[in-house]
């Protein structure tokens, strides 16, 4: 609840200074890809973005967004087996690039760059006959984060997007930690 509050005083400081034409809420569907798709199961996020115009085929926002990625299936590990979720905060700085002429409706190219943060929860659970006990704990990772997309705006207010944020470069076959938050999104846009 203090994350919540303290957005709502950073949008309404930019917002009052005249830093932010508009804000927005976003709601997104997640599903995981590279190395995340090997932890996690489908998931969901909220963003606040906070518009700002800079020329007429171009408006950035800044996003902050906060989601959560359920289990995913069990994983077999050294001893037993682990299943993993994870709650997830990202900060983004996005550019909209409009294709065609600026309009109400059409569509926009999005191009961006932030970092992200997440809590991965997992349950180890051993081999069966092992009598030892089984265990939780909680991991922290944090990663840069590139988003590329699409908005296909309705409305001046309504918009439908999909965008993958890409955490490590994709296809690697190193296991590296921060590809564990790569994931596309499809959700709708409100602009108020």
């Amino acid at each position: 609840m203090r994350k919540v509050m303290l957005l709502l005083v950073l949008g309404t400081g930019l917002w009052a200074q005249g830093a932010g034409q508009h804000f927005g809420l976003n709601i997104y569907g997640t599903k995981p890809t590279d190395e995340a798709s090997k932890l996690y199961d489908h998931g969901w996020k909220i963003a606040v973005p906070f518009y700002f115009r800079i020329g007429n085929p171009v408006e950035q926002r800044l996003r902050v967004e906060f989601g959560k990625f359920s289990k995913g299936r069990p994983v077999a590990v050294a001893g037993g087996w682990e299943q993993s979720e994870a709650s997830t905060r990202l900060v983004g700085y996005d550019w909209l690039i409009s294709l065609g002429q600026r309009k109400e409706a059409g569509v926009d190219l999005i191009l961006g760059i932030g970092g992200a943060r997440w809590n991965q929860n997992y349950v180890f659970t051993h081999a069966a006959g092992s009598g030892l006990p089984d265990y939780e704990d909680t991991d922290q990772n944090a990663a840069f984060a590139a988003t590329i997309g699409f908005r296909f705006r309705f409305t001046r207010n309504l918009a439908l997007e999909l965008h993958q944020v890409l955490t490590s470069l994709p296809g690697s076959d190193r296991d590296f930690k921060d590809a564990e938050l790569s994931h596309t999104a499809l959700g709708l846009a409100f602009r108020f």
